[in-house]
């Protein structure tokens, strides 16, 4: 294992040297594609996306959604709260993802394809992770370079293609990559942080995306039977031990950065078990005291900046959106999440459920939609459990045990009576499983709208923020840059 995290964190320094260097220019040398292995270009790809989700998009996010809300006294936080976002640190992971993110994916497709022997599992592996990120970059920023994006001599200024065009292009690669995974055949491994060349969880990674992917185009488009089909075939990430996620470890120089920021600049408090620059977020933290819910106790702490001894509220309170300094005795976020091991999960089988119950409700099927609820449900209950260690006030916990799991899921509706009934059960397990995981918990809000948000105390738009501004670089370099809307347009998927 710490040759394994050597390598990771070796590769990941050689290969992300220039993340922040033009993408044209690094792609201007054809003799580089055939020289470096994909074995060894695949660690920084995955350490880059799941830095950049973990503190570059996350937990902006968050906040955006009011799952977590800052503390006050932490100016960094307080802007993005009140949408206040700068498009230089935004577009940090915009340069980080189109160039050492897909620029490497680009070099490993090209080693895999074309160099002997042919390796068509790794360059299925990489599809994947391509199809990922063009995903949530199209979340984030709705229009942008896809078609002419990863060729640079043939296109040094590439167009920007509508949500549509990246959507179903999406689904396109990760057809592509479906049906180059050879079963036996070789694949990374050693630098596989996912599923170390696993190709069955590969497939399985790959459809539940697909029906990620699916179910944003449901909002717009008849993709009924792709999504029916995909449920039949059921090659779906379905346990915890299947989860898509990016670790990362608890020694060395490989913790989380939400863990890193609070370690450096003392952001953990004293001896309590709470995490000093974030607070839970007021509609997260009530949907979670209306159920009376035992993740409460994983997600929160009640320590105060100073030590454990000043109070001890009998009731979780969450923080309002945009409200500089504390509100009454808001929870903090626990120490149980922020942690060095904390991983970046990217597909549960959660969200799998989640769609699916979704899906069967809106299509009549209330029993089977009752059923997939209460199985994503559990799976979210059973991932936290291990992780349940810190008391929200002090002190020990051993877990979330199978009878408080049995007696939450007990008090859950025992049937749908109707899909408006089942929508709302549905969309606030999701919301509660998904609080972590950037850009897909504000994606997933966009699509559905739910829960009903405010805007933040001294919102700088009219309406809840929806996308990124285009990053000055990108418009600097490429004037193929569209005009930037409102950060409070809506974009193409949204009903």
């Amino acid at each position: 294992m710490k040759l394994y995290k050597t390598l990771i964190l070796s590769a990941v320094l050689l290969f992300t040297v220039a993340s922040c260097d033009d993408f044209l220019d690094v792609n201007t040398d054809p003799n580089a594609a055939t020289s470096v292995s994909p074995d060894v270009l695949f660690p920084p790809v995955l350490a880059n996306i799941a830095a950049n989700r973990a503190i570059e998009i996350f937990p902006g996010t968050a906040f955006f959604v009011n799952s977590w809300a800052p503390n006050g006294s932490t100016g960094v936080f307080i802007n993005p709260d009140r949408y206040i976002i700068s498009p230089f640190s935004t577009g940090n992971t915009w340069t980080s993802w189109y160039g050492s993110g897909l620029r490497n994916i680009t070099l490993m497709i090209d080693a895999a394809e074309n160099q002997d022997p042919i390796r068509p599992n790794v360059a299925a592996q990489a599809k994947i992770m391509k199809a990922y990120l063009f995903f949530s970059l199209s979340m984030m920023w709705e229009n942008v370079p896809f078609t002419e994006a990863l060729d640079p001599v043939e296109f040094p200024e590439p167009q920007f293609d509508d949500q549509r065009t990246i959507l179903f292009g999406v689904i396109d690669i990760l057809d592509e990559a479906l049906g180059q995974i050879v079963p036996g055949e070789a694949a990374v491994e050693f630098g596989d942080m996912i599923y170390q060349g696993d190709m069955e969880l590969w497939t399985k990674f790959a459809n539940s995306l697909k029906l990620r992917v699916y179910m944003y185009l449901r909002n717009k488009e008849n993709v009924d039977a792709q999504i029916q089909a995909i449920l039949a075939e059921d090659n779906l990430i379905r346990t915890n031990a299947e989860m898509a996620k990016i670790p990362f470890f608890d020694q060395g120089d490989n913790a989380h950065n939400m863990w890193k920021l609070h370690n450096q600049f003392a952001g953990f408090i004293g001896t309590g078990n709470g995490a000093f620059y974030v607070y839970g977020g007021k509609t997260l933290v009530d949907k979670m005291n209306d159920l009376n819910d035992p993740r409460r106790d994983t997600y929160f702490a009640f320590c105060p900046p100073a030590t454990c001894d000043e109070w001890l509220p009998e009731d979780f309170e969450g923080q309002t959106s945009g409200v500089s300094g504390g509100e009454g005795a808001a929870v903090y976020i626990s120490q149980n999440v922020i942690r060095r091991d904390w991983p970046n999960r990217i597909v549960t089988p959660s969200e799998v459920y989640f769609y699916e119950a979704e899906f069967l409700a809106k299509t009549g099927n209330l029993p089977g939609a009752h059923a997939a609820f209460i199985e994503g449900t559990r799976r979210s209950l059973e991932f936290l459990a291990p992780y349940t260690l810190l008391d929200p006030r002090e002190g020990q916990l051993s877990g979330i045990s199978q009878a408080d799991i049995d007696t939450y899921i007990d008090g859950l509706p025992a049937a749908f009576t109707s899909e408006a009934q089942a929508l709302e059960n549905i969309w606030t397990q999701s919301y509660i499983e998904i609080w972590d995981r950037a850009p897909e918990n504000w994606s997933e809000w966009k699509r559905i709208k739910f829960p009903s948000l405010t805007l933040p105390d001294q919102a700088q738009l009219g309406d809840i923020i929806r996308r990124y501004s285009y990053p000055p670089s990108e418009i600097a370099s490429n004037p193929n840059t569209p005009q930037d809307p409102t950060m409070d347009t809506p974009m193409w998927f949204e009903n």
